[in-house]
């Protein structure tokens, strides 16, 4: 599993894919809200017990963060493939040692036409025992032995980044997920007290149509306005759930566990306050994102298999040695006798000189060191893109953080001015116009401040993710 390559695939349109999904997923008060997110990939699901779930327990963001670090199934094995990786590195160690083996063979030999010779008989089955014990150690290979560790250390070490850059993958996803939960939650409150204001002029309108005040159009423009505001609450009730149901997934909660999120006061102060510089979330990025840090050990691992690559043309040393001994049944000496007799031990030095290769090496050390410039290219297309996403962050944080405060006076004065037209109702100057404009203008108002309001959370939440500082919400 490749978790940077996933990654860096997706850091470029973060912030604009979030953005656009914010905006279009819940139109406040809109008749068609059917625009969710592309629901995440299923997660395969198995029965944990590791974690005592309480069947009302209420999820904050750190909640599901936590458990998505210590039970998710993905991050078990990514942790399960970085262990296999650290079993590489001893097996690697231990190719500083000698390789040593034992061997036997038996058999059984029959001659039919034997025969006897000066008088004394002759086996016409005979059987053959031999033994031996074989020792081989590289003396010196060019340092491929030591070099060919520190590949599996690195390795080892990529490894162990891997669940750290998909724990952030999955927290840049869990927080969007829970700051659009958080935003469907406000947009359904705002659902619900318009329907209670549109069903109160409704009733009004009754009263008006029964005084013949009001055309019977308008009456039915009034009912109208009531259904659609009770479809604009199941639209987005619906779209409540499927958020949770998304961010459950992404969790790996297995689905039998009753899910319920918590509710979190975002306050205006929160979205009003400073938002830090691109420079300096970049450079708390380039010193703590694991994916960075990965890159820079891949451009180790290249130069280390540059060098591997011309050790080949370097000779190769090795010592042997063995002993052995054997019997037979046809042997008239007795079986220590023929062991002791036959006993023989060897010691060897071999030398590997290459001379001509068919150009392998030369290929391998060519290779080699393209990989090094692709190496090195990565890590600056890697920095480039975590710089524009940073940037994008900010200026998303800093855009909407202005919409937002300006928006609060906009919503005010629609407020007041709707809250004019309503008054009038009561007294019986119902204007149908009037009011559904005045209507439309407060929710197109407060739909705009709470998209806003939102949007600042999750880019400044962002940026304290990508300067290595915990999410707070």
């Amino acid at each position: 599993m490749i978790i940077n390559d996933i990654f860096r695939s997706r850091m470029k349109g973060a912030v604009v894919a979030f953005a656009a999904t914010l905006c279009a997923s819940v139109s406040v008060g809109a008749q068609d809200s059917a625009s969710a997110t592309e629901a995440l990939s299923p997660s395969a699901l198995e029965d944990k017990g590791a974690v005592e779930i309480s069947a009302h327990k209420v999820w904050t963001l750190k909640d599901c963060l936590d458990y998505a670090e210590q039970e998710g199934i993905d991050v078990a094995l990514l942790k399960a493939q970085a262990n296999q990786l650290h079993v590489d590195v001893m097996q690697q160690k231990g190719e500083w040692l000698p390789a040593v083996s034992a061997s036997t063979s038996h058999s059984l030999n029959y001659s039919p036409f034997l025969k006897e010779q000066a008088g004394m008989s002759v086996d016409k089955v005979t059987y053959n025992g031999s033994y031996g014990v074989n020792a081989n150690w590289t003396v010196w290979n060019g340092n491929q032995t030591a070099n060919n560790i520190r590949l599996a250390k690195l390795a080892a070490e990529k490894g162990d980044m891997q669940s750290e850059i998909y724990l952030n993958r999955i927290k840049e996803q869990a927080t969007q997920l829970y700051v659009q939960i958080l935003y469907t939650q406000e947009a359904l409150k705002v659902n619900r007290e318009l329907l209670e204001q549109d069903k109160t002029l409704y009733s009004r309108g009754e009263a008006l149509y029964e005084l013949g005040q009001i055309a019977r159009y308008e009456l039915l423009e009034l009912q109208a306005q009531v259904a659609n505001g009770q479809y604009d609450i199941v639209s987005t009730e619906t779209l409540l759930e499927q958020y949770k149901l998304q961010l459950k997934d992404l969790i790996s909660l297995p689905g039998e566990i009753p899910f319920e999120v918590a509710t979190v006061d975002v306050s205006d102060e929160q979205a009003l306050a400073v938002v830090p510089s691109t420079e300096s979330v970049y450079a708390k990025a380039l010193a703590t994102r694991p994916e960075v840090r990965e890159s820079e050990l891949s451009i180790r691992q290249s130069e280390l298999n540059y060098t591997l690559a011309k050790a080949g043309y370097l000779p190769t040393v090795g010592l042997t040695a063995g002993m052995g001994s054997n019997h037979s049944s046809g042997n008239h000496n007795d079986y220590f006798e023929q062991m002791k007799r036959s006993f023989d031990a060897s010691v060897g030095l071999s030398v590997s000189v290459p001379i001509m290769d068919k150009r392998r090496t030369k290929a391998a050390v060519q290779k080699a060191d393209i990989g090094r410039t692709i190496a090195k290219l990565d890590l600056d297309d890697l920095t480039g893109d975590l710089y524009y996403t940073v940037a994008n962050y900010r200026l998303q944080a800093v855009n909407n953080q202005q919409k937002f405060s300006s928006g609060i006076t906009r919503v005010q004065y629609n407020q007041e001015n709707y809250n004019a037209i309503y008054e009038k109702a009561h007294v019986g100057a119902l204007n149908i116009v009037e009011t559904f404009n005045a209507r439309s203008s407060l929710l197109t108002a407060r739909q705009d401040v709470l998209q806003s309001k939102y949007l600042t959370i999750y880019n400044m939440q962002m940026l304290r993710l990508y300067s290595g500082e915990e999410i707070t919400l």
